[in-house]
């Protein structure tokens, strides 16, 4: 058994763990019973609204933490909250019990999914380093770095300096109003550091069960690539031609000769093109951020997640100790 400090940081950890798991089990279950429902949001809202659902468990983990601890801590363990929301013996950690394999499981989780990403990172990194062998002539054409290949692509890499690329093969293959196109496209994506973004959200969704992390990660990239999309107006304003340079770049990389090229951070037209299309031609482009549905919601998964450890936590107790 550990005693003192030691083993209240040791119970906090294990709140922690349990609340963290207690709110992604709720907004999971949320998410899976109200499909496309962001989908009614603009671009930028929806973004917002996934980094909320993103950070929102382990903000509500840190509640909990303070509402299951500082009654123990202070004179107010004698309030009506303390009677409904307390934790047992919360300068008593016992290794031998739930509490330590709960703790174990949760730095395996955690230390495992860091390094996973901290890996593909590393990877990224390598790949845009080896971009220098395929750049010839470092030439600019609309602000993109030509490489040059037959392969016709378009993309953005990089996570603390991006750079944006087009392909000789691609650029060769577009009047120069569609070449404005792309490289507007891209270039929003390097100014707002868009594969950054993409590599911290996918942390965070990375702790959602799989089938949800999936989604939570398309539905983020398909927002950044419509608020790219719509930031091209602000250079050629016909979202016509902009639909258009989406379906002849779509149609060209599928035309792909196959030679070895990096894996692209935010690439042109990977993603789903009717939905993207759809939105550039709309002219109703979506409601903007529900401040007051995300505070509900927030509010109501702290309640459940505090609740639902609290529960958790005297139902082990009760069969384990009492």
């Amino acid at each position: 058994m550990i005693l003192g400090y030691l083993g209240l940081s040791l119970n906090i950890l294990s709140i922690v763990f349990v609340s963290l798991c207690a709110s992604l089990i709720f907004i999971s279950m949320t998410l899976f019973f109200t499909p496309n429902s962001l989908n009614r949001f603009q671009a930028n809202a929806r973004i917002s609204i996934l980094w909320c659902i993103g950070i929102l468990p382990w903000i509500i983990s840190l509640f909990s933490v303070a509402l299951l601890v500082l009654p123990e801590l202070t004179s107010s363990s004698d309030t009506w909250l303390a009677t409904v929301l307390h934790w047992h013996h919360i300068y008593q950690f016992e290794i031998l019990s739930w509490h330590g394999a709960s703790l174990c499981v949760f730095c395996v989780i955690f230390f495992s999914v860091c390094l996973a990403k901290l890996a593909k990172a590393m990877k990224a990194n390598k790949q845009l380093n080896q971009l220098d062998f395929f750049i010839q002539n470092v030439n600019s054409e609309q602000s993109l770095t030509v490489i040059e290949s037959e392969e016709s692509r378009a993309f953005t890499s990089g996570l603390f300096s991006p750079r944006s690329y087009i392909t000789s093969g691609l650029s060769d293959q577009l009047t120069t109003l569609e070449a404005t196109v792309v490289a507007e496209h891209e270039l929003a994506h390097a100014r707002a550091h868009d594969p950054l973004r993409k590599y911290g959200f996918s942390l965070l969704a990375a702790f959602f069960p799989t089938f949800i992390a999936q989604q939570l990660n398309s539905d983020f990239s398909l927002a950044l690539e419509q608020a790219a999309d719509e930031s091209v107006l602000s250079t050629v304003n016909d979202e016509t031609v902009i639909a258009k340079t989406l379906l002849k770049v779509s149609k060209l990389s599928h035309k792909n000769i196959g030679t070895a090229m990096p894996t692209p951070n935010c690439h042109f037209s990977t993603h789903p093109l009717t939905l993207r299309i759809e939105s550039l031609l709309n002219d109703n482009k979506g409601q903007s951020f529900p401040v007051l549905l995300v505070l509900s919601f927030s509010v109501m998964a702290t309640l459940v997640s505090t609740l639902s450890v609290d529960l958790f936590h005297h139902a082990l107790e009760r069969l384990f100790s009492h």
